[in-house]
């Protein structure tokens, strides 16, 4: 009777087993760890019935098509989760919340086209993000939030990313590898890689990069680099591929001791087609802003929209800045704006306008200034006898702005017709 027994409490143990174990998966169970494997299957979705128990998880090779929050509920001890080579276009938010134990995420070759801010929130402990070969366009600036402090590679390569939100890579103090080749990235804020002591490895090839912003890390790019810690490990930078801009910002690069790395000079045209390493130090120049045209005078009627141009040529392309006649620096606000071309808007004109605003064109090289001559034509205040003023037709004039050598005789003329047929007063 007790052999009876054992057998049906090992039959049963077995059924259960099998039951735990997703079809078509092959389960495993190593050192107290459950393994389920799952690759190439013709799988379109997360089995339901994954034990929640499995510490690695492989669902690779599959045509799964969208992670929902169920795929992966309460398996806190999930370690490594595979889901390269499907078809993902969609995370749901929140669908990794339970992995906080998760050290490794591939969701390599899938058709990812952006990581929304909650996508990969919980994964407060994972080392290894890869999400290589996918149609990425945009990763939003909360992405990385949970999971910067702990990464140590991150694998992004060979995606259309155009920016990266690199406040969080700054926060990954613990990256050892980051591949971002293969985007169309076209700048990189200066001081991203300041704090990334550990850091041994930088890919940047194949992107849209002209400049690389100058950086402490990069000394440990050097081939002569020899003293190197775990904490300061010799950089491996890899940047061909690259329309490097070869002026003066890009010096600090050319004076690294580093072999011949095939990247090449795309720009200014006396130097398209050089390799950068060949090319003299002392032809990495810039030219200081030169501008080219400017408004010298206008008149406006007071309440009138003002647009002041000013164009300057240098290399690199110098930004402009605007002082009003009061010696105040102008910015973007309710009344001015300052645009990319370097034109300065003022939308609503004020006897306060009156003066000389002055533009600056500046740049590495140097600046230069040029002189704005502004003029208000004042509104008279009209009054009917009555104590109540006019409602002077301001619209009726739009748009009548001359710049340079001006003509306001239509709006005189309209001034005087008013003035003849009620009571003006001039304040």
């Amino acid at each position: 009777m007790d052999h009876i027994i054992c057998c049906l409490l090992v039959l049963g143990a077995t059924l259960m087993t099998a039951h735990a174990c997703p079809k078509y998966c092959a389960c495993q169970n190593l050192s107290e760890s459950l393994g389920t494997l799952c690759p190439a299957k013709g799988l379109l979705f997360v089995p339901p019935d994954i034990d929640r128990s499995t510490v690695e998880l492989r669902l690779g090779g599959n045509y799964i098509l969208r992670i929902t929050q169920q795929d992966f509920a309460n398996m806190t001890d999930l370690v490594d989760l595979t889901l390269s080579r499907n078809t993902i276009s969609y995370i749901q938010p929140f669908s990794f919340g339970d992995l906080e134990t998760l050290r490794s995420l591939h969701l390599d070759n899938n058709r990812l086209t952006e990581l929304g801010p909650d996508d990969l929130r919980g994964l407060v402990n994972l080392q290894h993000l890869i999400v290589n070969n996918n149609q990425l366009g945009r990763v939003h600036d909360k992405a990385f939030e949970d999971l910067a402090p702990a990464l140590e590679d991150l694998d992004l390569s060979y995606n259309n990313l155009r920016g990266l939100p690199w406040d969080s890579v700054r926060q990954m103090i613990n990256l050892h590898q980051l591949s971002l080749d293969h985007n169309l990235l076209d700048f990189i804020p200066e001081g991203t890689f300041t704090d990334l002591e550990r850091l041994a490895r930088l890919d940047l090839t194949s992107n849209r990069l002209q400049k690389l912003p100058p950086d402490p890390i990069f000394a440990r790019a050097q081939d002569s680099m020899i003293l190197t810690t775990p904490f300061a490990p010799q950089l491996s930078l890899s940047l061909g591929g690259n329309p490097l801009h070869c002026n003066c910002e890009m010096l600090w690069l050319r004076r690294l001791e580093r072999d011949d790395d095939l990247e090449t000079c795309a720009s200014p045209p006396a130097l398209k087609g050089r390799y950068f390493w060949n090319v003299k130090e002392e032809e990495f120049a810039c030219q200081p802003p030169l501008i080219t045209q400017h408004t010298h005078r206008m008149l406006v009627l007071e309440g009138q929209t003002a647009s002041l141009r000013c164009e300057a040529t240098g290399d690199p392309s110098p930004t402009i800045h605007w002082i009003s006649p009061d010696d105040r620096l102008l910015g973007n606000t309710s009344r001015t704006a300052v645009y990319s071309n370097g034109t300065l808007s003022i939308t609503i004109t004020t006897s306060k306008d009156y003066g000389t605003f002055t533009c600056i064109a500046a740049n590495v090289a140097g600046e230069s200034t040029a002189s704005v001559e502004v003029s208000i034509v004042q509104l008279p205040h009209l009054s009917n006898g009555t104590g109540q003023p006019w409602a002077w037709p301001l619209s009726s004039h739009k748009g009548r702005i001359v710049e340079g050598l001006f003509d306001v005789t239509s709006v005189l003329s309209s001034i005087s017709e008013m003035c003849y047929r009620k009571k003006c007063e001039f304040r």
